[in-house]
Formats: structure tokens, C-alpha cells, sequence
């Protein structure tokens, strides 16, 4: 999520005499003096700091600040810069804590959990100061903090993505303050990621609706931008998941025409698979199912699990058990997750089971029921 630059602007001569004025606000404080010039001057030294992305002694010199005026606004202003600077530092310091595909880097979880703590206290603070009847406040200071914890929303939300901890993502995209004029296609591209990874299909379809008219003009673009390829295959693993096979081969295509050099290429050959499985395409399907296991050789298990259950399927649909047995063994070697073994090991124990009656004709495949669903028993995440 991307936070405004100019927030990072050093105060102007103007802005200053507005911090004086938030000083002088709060009755608990002391009246002007050669003290709050000092801390004046220390809140200067540290927004210079942070303009210069010196992150560790911005850090430090708004936290004296913070400390030398607590619960004043200028300790809340203090402690949001604060916070900028920890978040540029765990972006692009010597940590890159947050990967380009918004996950949260092991070696800084622990730091990005108290990071995500820090953000929490301090929306907490502002808060629970803009709402206080006890407090004079001014008109334009009270839409600027407004604006300040609508930021701080956002990485907090940011990070509760990355830590794929999608349920309070999506708690905190509902509690954005300005969520529908500020950055609106970010934020709903977030909200359909995290239904997608929750498994709420109706809401996710409900999303993708909402997406659909920005989706089609952009797509007419050449060429279209990169938000496009993610949000087709999202789409077309939404409508395979609700049985809308057609829709979902449709936009698997159009991923397919409009993006040659496809990001995501593996996944969407498993819903064009899975699509032409449904269509009793099987061989076409196996092929495809055979490039993604060659090309994920030793990496991304779940796909790799997801590749060889289907093949299983396909071969199970045909009542060819020695083959489907032997795809669900390796369902069993590569899958990480409980669900999917415990299912895998059922079927091999059908497989077991039919395995000395006779294959039925392929034109009668799908016919028997006991086989066709099959295509619903696979563990909940079926994406």
C-alpha cells in the first residue's frame, strides 16, 4: 500500500508555528518557553531526517519528541512520522521485510509483529484524543488526524495481509475512514485477495462484480496494466469454484491473449485443466497438468498437490484406478496440509477397492456418480 510522499516534507516555517499552536492546546502543558522551542527544533531535526530516509535517527529523534510532549498532538504527529520511518525502514532498509508479493519475511516477523502492535497503540492514542470532550480542538487539525489514522489503517492493514491474517485485513480495509475516495481499486483488489484466501466465494464473486466495469476499460488498454492479469485469474478460479465453467475458460484466454509473458502462467493452465477435465478433454488436460508439475518441480507444493489431485481425477473419471491411485500417492508425498492427505488416502482406499472391477467405456465416465463427485470432495481449498 502506498503512503503519500509529501507527508515526509519537512515543516515549513508555516507548519511550525501550527505545532506551536498544538502545544499550546492542551491546558497540561507548559506555555511557551526555551523547552518547546528545543523540541521544536528536535521535531524539525527529525523530519530532515526522514526527507533524507536516514530511518534509524528519524526514528529516535520523533521518539524524544513523543516523550518530551506526551499526549499532546504534537507527540501524535510525532509518533505518526515515527511509524512512517519504521515502515520505509522495514520496506527498503537492510531488512526488506515485506516481499514484492506481500508476504512478511521470515527473518522479520517478529519485528513486524511489533511493528503491527506500535500501529495498533498509536491509532488507539489518536483516536480515543480526537473523540475526547476534554480537549479544545481545532477544526483543521481534527480532519488532518482524521487523515493520519486513515494512513496508518493502511499499513496496518498492509501487514495483516502480508501476515496472512486476512480476516483482520479485511476488518481494517471496513474501518478506513476515507476507503471510498482513497485509493479505491488498491483496496478492493485486497478485499477480493482475502476472500479468495478465506474461501468466502459469494463474496468474492460479489467483489469481482464490483471490479468488473474498471476491469473491462482497462483491459482495452494496450497494454493493459499488471493489476489486470492478477484479477482475471482470480476471477476465473472464483467462477471454476462455482461451477461457472465457461466464464471461467473465457477468462483464462483472455489472460492468455492480452498477457503472452504471463506472471502466472502455472496457475492458469490448472484452471484451463481443470475446465477442459470438466469437458472430458482429459488428455489435453493431463498434458497441461504435466508441463505445470515439470515447471514447479520442487517448488510451490500446494500447486504441485493441486496438479497431481486433478490428474488423479481425471483418470478416476475414466474408472482408471491403477493410474489415479498412483496420482494420489503423490497427492500424499507433497501436500503439506492434513486435509488433503486425509482425503488423498480415502480415495487411493476406493481406488483399492474398484481397482479389480472392470474400467468402464470413457463415453460412460462421467455417468456414474460416485465418480463425478469426486470433483467436490477435494479438500476446501479446491482453488
Amino acid at each position: 500500500m502506498k503512503l503519500a510522499w509529501q507527508l515526509a516534507m519537512s515543516p515549513s516555517a508555516k507548519q511550525l508555528g501550527f505545532l506551536t499552536l498544538l502545544i499550546g492546546s492542551s491546558g497540561s502543558l507548559l506555555a511557551q518557553s526555551k523547552s518547546q522551542q528545543e523540541v521544536l527544533e528536535l521535531y524539525r531535526a527529525a523530519s530532515e531526517s526522514f526527507a533524507d530516509q536516514h530511518w534509524d535517527q528519524a526514528i529516535e529523534r520523533f521518539g524524544q519528541v513523543a516523550q518530551l510532549r506526551p499526549a499532546s498532538p504534537l507527540a501524535i504527529e510525532a509518533g505518526f512520522f515515527e511509524l512512517l520511518a519504521t515502515h520505509r525502514k522495514i520496506q527498503f532498509g537492510p531488512f526488506q521485510g515485506l516481499s514484492p508479493s506481500g508476504t512478511l519475511d521470515n527473518s522479520v516477523e517478529t519485528t513486524g509483529a511489533q511493528f503491527a502492535q506500535a500501529c495498533s497503540d498509536w491509532h488507539c492514542l489518536a483516536s480515543s484524543w480526537l473523540h475526547s470532550d476534554q480537549i479544545t480542538k481545532t477544526a483543521s487539525y481534527s480532519e488532518k488526524l482524521n487523515g493520519r489514522i486513515d494512513s496508518v489503517l493502511k499499513i496496518e492493514t498492509e501487514l495483516a495481509f502480508a501476515s496472512k491474517r486476512y480476516q483482520q485485513a479485511l476488518s481494517l480495509l471496513n474501518q478506513s475512514i476515507q476507503q471510498a475516495t482513497s485509493e479505491p481499486l488498491e483496496g478492493e483488489l485486497v478485499r477480493l485477495e482475502c476472500f479468495v484466501q478465506l474461501q468466502r466465494w459469494p463474496d468474492a464473486a460479489n467483489s469481482i462484480q464490483s471490479l468488473q466495469l474498471r476491469a473491462q476499460e482497462d483491459l482495452a488498454q494496450s497494454p493493459p496494466p499488471d493489476w489486470i492479469e492478477r484479477f482475471l485469474l482470480r476471477k476465473a478460479e472464483v467462477a471454476m469454484v462455482l461451477a461457472k465453467w465457461k466464464d471461467a475458460e473465457s477468462d483464462v484466454w483472455k489472460i492468455r491473449t492480452h498477457f503472452p509473458e504471463c506472471k502466472v502462467s502455472a496457475q492458469v493452465d490448472y484452471v484451463l485443466a481443470r475446465c477442459w477435465i470438466h469437458e472430458a478433454k482429459f488428455e489435453d488436460a493431463r498434458q497441461l497438468l504435466a508441463s505445470i508439475l515439470e515447471s514447479r518441480r520442487g517448488t510451490h507444493a500446494e500447486l504441485q498437490a493441486k496438479a497431481w489431485w486433478t490428474l488423479a481425477e481425471s483418470y478416476l473419471m475414466q474408472r482408471n484406478y491403477h493410474e489415479a491411485y498412483a496420482c494420489y500417492e503423490q497427492v500424499v508425498k507433497i501436500a503439506t496440509d492434513s486435509k488433503w492427505t486425509e482425503l488423498a488416502q480415502r480415495q487411493m482406499a476406493m481406488c483399492r477397492q474398484a481397482s479389480g472391477s472392470s474400467i468402464a467405456d470413457r463415453s460412460d465416465a462421467n455417468n456414474a456418480s460416485p465418480v463425478r463427485s469426486t470433483q467436490k470432495q477435494m479438500p476446501k481449498q479446491s482453488r
